[in-house]
């Protein structure tokens, strides 16, 4: 159901001095992720977290942003349909490429 529905708003009609054009949504960006291939890497949870950056890149070289974050770390909350954060159980000043993925590493 979920995939219908970003289908149905893949693009979104915007009206500007009466001319009607088509712009590409966020859900638009989404389903060219998920066309490109792999969006989510639930096998790296457990694994080191420069192991886990070297599989994404691997993976998916489109990908120009596999960023470490610790867990607990704010962040903001936009899509980036090039941007994987990889969430490490460890602080901010731990080496973070030997810390442990603690959640599944997600484009977004």
């Amino acid at each position: 159901m979920a995939l219908m529905m970003a289908l149905l708003l893949a693009k979104t009609k915007f009206v500007t001095n009466d001319v009607v054009r088509d712009e590409p949504s966020v859900m638009g960006s989404f389903i060219d992720d998920l066309a490109a291939g792999k969006s989510a890497w639930p096998e790296l949870v457990g694994k080191k977290g420069g192991e886990a950056k070297a599989v994404i890149e691997r993976e998916r070289p489109d990908i120009t942003g596999a960023i470490f974050v610790p867990q607990g770390a704010f962040v903001t909350d936009d899509y980036c349909c090039n941007r994987v954060r990889i969430i490490l159980d460890g602080s901010a000043g731990a080496d973070l490429a030997n810390a442990i993925v603690a959640a599944v590493p997600v484009i977004g």
